[in-house]
């Protein structure tokens, strides 16, 4: 008998490497997107792609939903933005976490930012969003929460920090950091994969997946910068808030070193992603 689980977000950046780690452990995966659509994965086939519908489901069991979905906007700045954080954050995964409890569906494991383990003070309405799924959650399933920090690797297209400054680097343009302290934690995607698939046999409850690449953003700066030395200046001129230092309460550490590669080779490594894709 087939052993299958299912998922949301696999199309987004962390879940495109938890596609293709996953099928270790499981024969079939099963996506749900946000447009009641599903997408059904197995080895070395053609994904099938069909309309969501409760007799399809019964040729696919699973009692485990592995929620990496999420619509990412702290600072939403209309209504429209608003709405979406509402709809996709909350109104999707628990209108189909309803679908699925009666279907046999017993366990969520659900990704959160660390920007969720913040003061209430400090929290935006994406973090309220998530929030609210996951306490209604708790009251029906098993829930194990995994808290990520920033992320980044390969064909990763979301603009973070990281590939923002190395970016700037290549084209000799100067970096602009925040004038006050702010520290970051970057873990590569491939690990964060790992992580999470061994998160698969944890009990319920709460977990983050921190590295050791602990830094601060002028020290990541300084680090791109001296790969090539450009004539990329450091300027230290925006305002900044070091969400970090204000995490009260850190969960239980399930980050797996897999990689075995010092950060520094890991930047380096990403840089020369990059650098492949400017005609020079």
């Amino acid at each position: 008998m087939h052993k299958i689980i299912y998922t949301t977000g696999l199309t987004g950046f962390i879940g495109q490497y938890f596609l293709k780690k996953i099928f270790n452990d499981y024969d079939v995966v099963v996506n749900f997107g946000r447009e009641k659509n599903i997408t059904i994965y197995q080895p070395s086939v053609k994904p099938l792609y069909k309309d969501f519908s409760l007799e399809e489901l019964e040729e696919y069991p699973s009692d485990t939903l592995f929620h990496l979905a999420a619509y990412y906007n702290p600072n939403p700045i209309n209504n429209h933005e608003e709405g979406l954080l509402e709809e996709s954050n909350f109104n999707f995964p628990h209108s189909l976490c309803n679908v699925l409890k009666n279907k046999g569906l017993k366990r969520i494991i659900s990704l959160s930012s660390y920007l969720q383990l913040l003061d209430s003070k400090y929290k935006s309405l994406y973090s309220e969003t998530k929030i609210k799924f996951v306490d209604w959650a708790k009251s029906e399933f098993e829930v194990s929460e995994i808290f990520l920090f920033d992320t980044f690797g390969k064909n990763d297209q979301r603009g973070k920090v990281l590939d923002v400054f190395i970016r700037n680097s290549i084209s000799s343009h100067d970096i602009y950091i925040p004038s006050t302290r702010v520290d970051i934690n970057l873990t590569n995607v491939e690990e964060v994969a790992d992580s999470l698939i061994n998160s698969l046999n944890l009990t319920p409850g709460q977990y983050m997946i921190m590295s050791d690449n602990h830094l601060t953003i002028k020290e990541l700066a300084e680090s791109i910068v001296s790969i090539e030395k450009t004539s990329t200046k450091i300027k230290a001129t925006l305002e900044g808030n070091n969400l970090i230092k204000n995490i009260n309460s850190f969960p239980e550490n399930i980050y797996l070193n897999t990689l075995k590669q010092d950060f520094n080779e890991q930047i380096k490594k990403r840089y020369d992603e990059i650098k492949q894709t400017y005609s020079i």
